[in-house]
């Protein structure tokens, strides 16, 4: 068991109160955001099943296809 006196001048010390967690935060940070920039780079070179990249390109929806639809509806019929 630790004597009090010790646990008292741990809990003094500056070094350890601020500095130990504040160099965790930093060395944790490094590697937390290496793996979140890693997935970015895993997911460029995933490759996408061919017939659902067809089904893809046949259902284009652009922003001006849905205006026009929109557009052509009578405005009773919007809400």
């Amino acid at each position: 068991m630790i004597a009090p006196a010790v646990l008292r001048a741990l809990r003094k010390n500056k070094t350890l109160r601020y500095g130990v967690p504040m160099l965790l935060l930093v060395v944790g940070g490094s590697f937390g955001l290496r793996e979140f920039s890693q997935i970015r780079y895993d997911a460029v070179t995933i490759k996408i099943d061919p017939e659902l990249e067809k089904k893809l390109k046949v259902n284009k929806i652009t922003l001006e296809s849905e205006y026009e639809e929109e557009d052509s509806r009578p405005v009773e019929t919007w809400m």
